[in-house]
């Protein structure tokens, strides 16, 4: 299993990555100028966030393997008391001035979350998860492996149609059928915050959940697959992949996250992908 932190800019780091190398790509990118994420960072606002993002979109859609998918976890901001519109037109012109395809989104309900403070606004306990493919009858997707439990599952149900005698009359034929025992999931994700975890001993401001990123890895990708996240964090990503088989690869800006990352995922030196051409620009 190959599990590495880079450190440094995620734009610049990623053209260094392989062409049609990856599986999937998971990656929550900084929360615009709501938060700190360390010195030195820079924090984007509005028409220079989507800018920057779409930039990086431009090198995820070239890394991505045919079957690949881009899995973005983003949250939009009030300003001047109005709901901000930059995750709209980042979505739009995505869709326009890059060739990845937006596959379905979702959504993450937080399950624990902070309090707001508007008395004119209702608990924000929602955060969007758009779904990228390259094209989606190529695109790895195993419904099968997050199958729900049904809430009739096992019951009796009687199914009828109605049809047209001869003479005119209305006839109703009915039939049972067995409810199967597990369904689709919702697009609706319920998973916890996990900024009071007890992995986030460095506290960092907006560590995902380790289930987020397990999901997804379980739903489109196989083991031996390489996932990448491109604002690492504190590797929680990583964690997931190590749990389930899959290579990893984080780029990571704060040193201090990448230093924490790599304890975390007791990467050694003999681990580190620069071993493998796996990163070996095409």
């Amino acid at each position: 299993m190959i599990l590495d932190i880079k450190e440094g800019d995620a734009l610049e780091l990623i053209k260094s990555q392989k062409s049609y190398s990856v599986d999937l790509i998971i990656t929550s990118p900084p929360y615009m100028d709501l938060i700190h994420y360390g010195e030195g960072i820079e924090n984007r606002t509005d028409e220079k966030y989507v800018d920057w993002l779409l930039s990086l979109f431009v090198q995820v859609e070239r890394v991505l393997k045919p079957s690949g998918s881009f899995i973005l976890n983003i949250n939009d901001k009030c300003k001047g008391g109005y709901r901000c519109t930059v995750i709209h037109d980042l979505i739009s012109r995505s869709s326009r001035e890059t060739k990845l395809k937006l596959y379905d989104s979702y959504v993450w309900y937080k399950t624990s979350c902070m309090p707001n403070s508007s008395a004119k606004r209702f608990r924000h306990t929602t955060e969007y998860i758009f779904h990228f493919c390259k094209g989606y009858k190529k695109m790895k997707f195993f419904m099968q492996r997050v199958m729900v439990p049904s809430v009739s599952g096992g019951k009796k149900q009687k199914i009828g149609r109605q049809h047209q005698n001869a003479d005119g009359t209305q006839c109703n034929e009915y039939h049972e059928i067995t409810m199967p025992l597990m369904s689709r999931p919702e697009n609706v994700f319920r998973f916890n915050t996990a900024g009071t975890s007890r992995d986030n001993t460095i506290k960092h401001p907006a560590p995902f959940n380790k289930e987020l990123p397990a999901f997804f890895i379980n739903l489109l990708t196989d083991e031996n697959d390489l996932v990448m996240d491109t604002f690492s964090g504190i590797g929680t990503t990583g964690v997931a992949c190590k749990e389930s088989n899959r290579n990893y690869i984080g780029y990571e800006l704060n040193e201090i996250y990448a230093e924490f990352s790599r304890k975390r995922l007791d990467i050694q030196p003999a681990n580190a992908i620069e071993e493998n051409d796996i990163l070996t620009a095409a």
